[in-house]
């Protein structure tokens, strides 16, 4: 069955639009591109039929959707480069996943996929960024690490310490592998002050763009020298008044609902999904951010869960190996994992939940 967007009307500085939201288990990545280019003013001279669907109907199939997306591709270039190809291999698959690796020093790793934000001029930004002006020693030399790299390094760290692995440079690892739990556990919503101050202070005023954080990617928005991301969880579909949601703190804590004109957006609760109106009366965070935060405790519960299982298995094979040895032997040391986010690992799971998105 192919899944079927919804659409919303909103009133964003006096212009009326229409914009996709997230369904459950939607592709957040094909629909907050479709957004900027259904909202940016530098991409609606290209974008007239995808505006055109949008208006036409409630209801958006994603295989018209990916057609649409693909015309406009072909007249944002006219060359038969690799951005092209990439297009017509990779968009189809936008709606399941991104391979996509934010770097700590605010760009991301140059993989194939990156070919299609570039085909459609939008920048794709993240906040997941390390300060390298404070301890510059350790944080100079992690700037230069990717989430992967670091994934990487991490695992070499704990093969090292349960004794199942032997590197010339092991006290270097185990070093890094400190540092970068010490970056990791600071940042577990894949955003830093740091990073928050660069995204407010390199984007161009009144400019969208697409942000990747917690595994989810989002329509931003610079106004006013001030951060909105646009609100497209299916759950706001029938609160008119809620357009935006300011992006002013790492955890959510300053994040407020605007309207379409940037005004403080007046809510009424009984339109909202008794778990929004819950999660905002509580702790001011969205839906979305509430539900990424438990997804990812259970995920850190299954990790160590994953992990105590593999040093058990080693510790097995060791005793068959060295039986007399076995008495005299301390039990081995139990390996640290990345319990706050370790979130590409979500891609090996078979299902998702709500308002979660792949990243593969």
């Amino acid at each position: 069955m192919d899944l079927n967007f919804t659409t919303k009307s909103v009133e964003i500085n006096g212009q009326n639009h229409r914009i996709l939201l997230q369904n459950e288990n939607g592709p957040c990545a094909l629909l907050a591109l479709a957004n900027v280019l259904i909202l940016s003013q530098n991409h609606t001279q290209f974008s007239h039929e995808l505006i055109k669907l949008v208006n036409k109907r409630n209801g958006i199939l994603l295989r018209r959707l990916i057609e649409v997306l693909a015309d406009i591709g072909l007249q944002l270039t006219d060359k038969a480069g690799t951005d092209i190809s990439e297009l017509l291999t990779l968009l189809p698959q936008l709606h399941k996943g991104l391979n996509i690796n934010p770097e700590f020093n605010g760009s991301f790793e140059n993989s194939k996929e990156m070919a299609i934000f570039r085909l459609f001029n939008v920048d794709l930004v993240h906040g997941w960024v390390i300060n390298d002006s404070i301890n510059k020693t350790s944080n100079e030399k992690l700037s230069h690490y990717s989430y992967e790299s670091a994934q990487r390094t991490l695992m070499q760290a704990a093969d090292i310490t349960s004794g199942t692995l032997k590197e010339d440079n092991s006290e270097e690892i185990l070093e890094e592998a400190t540092h970068i739990r010490s970056f990791l556990n600071e940042s577990p919503t894949q955003l830093t002050d740091f990073g928050l101050q660069q995204l407010r202070e390199k984007l161009p005023h009144c400019q969208y763009s697409v942000l990747f954080r917690n595994d989810h990617f989002s329509t931003l928005y610079k106004y006013k020298d001030q951060l909105y991301t646009l609100v497209t969880d299916f759950g706001y579909k029938n609160c008119k008044e809620i357009v935006w949601q300011s992006l002013n703190s790492v955890n959510g804590s300053s994040d407020v609902f605007y309207a379409g004109d940037f005004s403080c957006a007046k809510v009424d609760e009984q339109e909202l999904p008794d778990e929004v109106g819950h999660t905002f009366g509580a702790e001011n965070l969205s839906l979305e951010e509430a539900l990424q935060i438990e997804n990812d405790k259970e995920l850190a519960k299954n990790l160590q869960q994953q992990e105590q299982e593999r040093v058990t298995k080693l510790e097995t094979k060791r005793k068959k190996r060295h039986p007399k040895k076995n008495l005299q032997m301390e039990p081995p040391v139990k390996k640290e994992t990345f319990k706050e986010k370790n979130t590409f690992a979500k891609t090996r799971r078979s299902e998702t939940p709500k308002s979660e998105c792949i990243v593969m």
